[in-house]
């Protein structure tokens, strides 16, 4: 993996408000923000509010809120969007136009966004404290790789699993698609598109979500592969986010098993054909007989018994113990993966 700025982001000086671009050069042409928070929102009030008070309590500035509603005029979530607008210019709620569901309500809003740097958020997911500082000093340091992801402090029912760290891995967009086919680091790190942080220049291209075959609930993920193929990716694995595992409806939750395998299957066969190099990788049916093995221990008492004895019987096929312990060494560390431990000011190179 190829690093070539890291060593300057710890010096690069930090600005709460940055100065402003604007577009064009006439006279009165709108500011444009360093960054645009993208939230799609439908039906959650209480979560929607939560989200947008901790974009309000950033200690960056140069923000805009885009607030995309798939309920509209007149919805649960109307009021609440009126006040912030009322509140704090720099919010802007929007009507989504494009057709109802998740994957036309983020587009929606990212399409909207006027920023240099493009942040979903989903309503019931929120912004750490000096998230958006980190993302800005990241974002300088890598000015044009297509796309930057955190890892995320996880909200769970019994309470809240807190992830910190300073290392930072860059990696091409082919070495994050084989990453993502390995369900490598991208997979310890839980991405998500509430830790993304996306050059507006890949969703002018057109690099937006979408669908394809089966895939439904698994849409997040191709929309990771799709930014993959638009150039390179930047990680921390620093919490940035707070996402919410509470038992809550969420279109990610609601997937049977036999459709989440039968979506896997779909995405690591695309992956495949976008893989330029696939020497040493396990074809993507034994991946998705060693990722059955791997969500094994969840899936127990909540599938059919022969279907668990059927997914614990894979790790006898050599195959799959194969691809099972090349996953395994993609979550320990990437290969050839150059790393800095962001300490006392200072970057060193590891």
């Amino acid at each position: 993996m190829s690093v070539s700025a890291a060593a300057s982001m710890n010096e690069v000086p930090f600005n709460g408000s940055l100065q402003a671009d604007r577009y064009g050069s006439r006279p009165g042409s709108e500011l444009r923000p360093f960054i645009s928070i993208a939230l799609p929102t439908f039906r959650r009030p209480d979560t929607l509010r939560r989200a947008v008070e901790s974009v309000l309590q950033q200690d960056f500035a140069n923000w805009e809120l885009v607030i995309s509603d798939d309920e509209g005029l007149g919805g649960e979530s109307s009021h609440v969007l009126s006040k912030y607008a009322r509140r704090e210019p720099r919010i802007r709620p929007i009507e989504n136009r494009r057709g109802r569901g998740q994957v036309e309500n983020t587009n929606n809003a990212m399409l909207a966004c006027r920023g240099q740097w493009i942040k979903p958020l989903h309503d019931d997911d929120w912004l750490a404290p000096g998230a958006l500082r980190t993302f800005v000093r990241l974002a300088t340091a890598y000015p044009a790789v297509a796309f930057m992801t955190s890892t995320s402090h996880l909200v769970q029912d019994e309470g809240i699993r807190y992830r910190r760290g300073t290392q930072i891995f860059h990696y091409s967009g082919q070495e994050c698609l084989a990453d993502l086919y390995l369900a490598g680091k991208t997979r310890i790190l839980g991405i998500v598109p509430s830790t993304l942080l996306v050059n507006s220049k890949v969703v002018k291209a057109g690099c937006l979500m979408r669908n394809y075959r089966s895939i439904s609930w698994g849409v997040d993920q191709l929309f990771f592969i799709d930014l993959a193929c638009h150039g390179d990716m930047v990680a921390i694995d620093d919490g940035l986010i707070f996402y919410d595992m509470t038992d809550h409806a969420s279109i990610t939750a609601t997937g049977s098993f036999a459709q989440i395998d039968q979506e896997t299957i779909d995405l690591k066969h695309l992956i495949w054909s976008l893989l330029q190099d696939k020497r040493g990788l396990p074809d993507p049916e034994t991946m998705v007989r060693a990722l059955r093995v791997a969500r094994l221990r969840g899936r127990i008492g909540r599938q059919p018994i022969s279907a668990t004895i059927r997914d614990a019987f894979q790790i006898l096929r050599p195959s799959v113990l194969r691809a099972a312990n090349k996953a395994r060494r993609a979550w320990a560390r990437a290969p050839a993966a150059t790393t800095f431990v962001l300490s006392c000011g200072n970057a060193m190179m590891i």
